[in-house]
C-alpha cells in the first residue's frame, strides 16, 4: 500500500491516514517518522503524495535540491508533491510598492514578523528570520552569533527551474486547488470548523487555545490538521514526478555549476584547525546523543 506523506508536519498535526517526518520527533512511533528530509526512512517508490508545508525557507538552500532528490526517491511514478513557502515575489512587489494594506495583513498571518525597521524589516524577516533550525558561530567555532528559522526565500520561477532540472512537472496552484480531493481542505485546529484562520494570539484567545513557549519548551493544547496555510503570503506549488534524478547529480547541478558561487566558504574544510574543532564538536554531540 502506498503511504501518504506529511514532510515537516510538526508534532502538533494529525491525520490517522498520514505518516509523518519532523526533526521535533524523537523516535519512531506509529505513523511518526523521525530523522531529517535529507535522509527519509522509507523505501524507494512508496508514497503516492508528499505534502510539504512552509518547510523549504528553512532549509540551507545548497541542501534544497539533494532534499528535493529524496522526496523524488520515495514518491512513485507520476506521484504528487504539493508545497508551500512564502513567495519571495509578493513580498519584494509590496516592498518596492510600500504597500501598507498588504504588510497589514501579513501582520495578521505572521505575527511573529519585526515592525522595527518598516516594511524592509518585514520583508527581510521573511526571507532570514530567528529560530532553532540552524545556528550561526564565527570561524573559529568559538563564538555563537544567532540561531535561524527562516534562511532562504524563492518565486515561483527559480523553485520550477530547480523541480523541473530533478525530474518533477510543476503548476502553481491557488489555495487549496489540489488534484487530490483530501488536500483542498485547509489547515485548521482538529476540533473547530474546516476553514482557515490566521493562528495568532488573538484567534487563540478568542477560542480558549494556548501555544507559548516557555521556559525552553512550548505549551501547546490543541492539535491541527489540514493542508494549506497563509493564503496571503503562500507560493504554493503543485508538482508531479515525472522521472528520478539522484542526490549526487542533484549537488553537481545546483553547487557545482559554473552559472553559480553556491560554495560558501567550504574552503574552511581545507584549514587543520577548523575541521580539528568541527570534529570534536561533532564527537561531543555523539557522545551526548547517542
Amino acid at each position: 500500500m502506498a503511504l501518504k506523506l506529511n514532510l515537516g508536519a510538526s508534532p502538533i498535526w494529525e491525520n490517522d491516514t498520514w505518516y509523518i517526518l519532523d526533526h521535533k520527533v524523537k523516535e519512531n512511533k506509529g505513523k511518526s517518522i523521525s530523522g531529517e528530509a535529507i535522509n527519509i526512512n522509507l523505501d524507494d517508490e512508496s508514497c503516492d503524495v508528499v505534502f510539504c508545508s512552509h518547510v523549504f525557507e528553512h532549509i540551507p538552500h545548497t541542501q534544497l535540491p539533494m532534499i528535493i532528490s529524496e522526496i523524488n526517491r520515495v514518491l512513485k511514478p507520476n506521484g504528487i508533491l504539493r508545497l508551500l513557502t512564502p513567495d519571495l515575489e509578493l513580498f519584494a512587489k509590496a516592498y518596492v510598492n510600500n504597500d501598507k494594506k498588504f504588510f497589514e495583513m501579513v501582520k495578521e498571518e505572521d505575527e511573529s514578523l519585526r515592525t522595527d525597521l518598516g516594511y524592509g524589516g518585514m520583508f527581510m524577516n521573511s526571507v532570514v528570520s530567528p529560530g532553532q533550525d540552524t545556528v550561526l558561530f564565527d570561524r573559529s567555532l568559538n563564538k555563537f552569533i544567532g540561531g535561524y528559522a527562516h534562511l532562504y526565500s524563492y518565486d515561483f520561477n527559480m523553485l520550477d527551474i530547480i523541480l523541473s532540472k530533478l525530474g518533477f512537472e510543476n503548476r502553481k496552484a491557488k489555495f487549496c486547488d489540489s488534484e487530490i480531493e483530501e488536500m483542498r481542505v485547509p489547515l485548521h485546529v482538529s476540533h473547530l470548523e474546516k476553514k482557515w484562520h490566521a493562528l495568532n494570539q488573538e484567534f487563540y484567545k478568542k477560542n480558549n487555545l494556548v501555544h507559548q513557549y516557555k521556559n525552553g519548551k512550548y505549551e501547546i493544547n490543541f492539535k491541527v490538521t489540514g493542508f494549506d496555510r497563509d493564503p496571503l503570503t503562500s507560493l504554493i506549488i503543485e508538482s508531479k514526478k515525472k522521472s528520478f534524478v539522484n542526490k549526487n547529480i542533484a549537488n553537481e547541478i545546483f553547487n557545482n555549476s559554473m552559472e553559480n558561487y553556491n560554495r560558501y566558504s567550504r574552503s574552511l574544510l581545507k584549514e587543520k584547525d577548523f575541521v580539528n574543532k568541527l570534529d570534536q564538536i561533532n564527537i561531543s554531540y555523539e557522545e551526548n546523543n547517542g
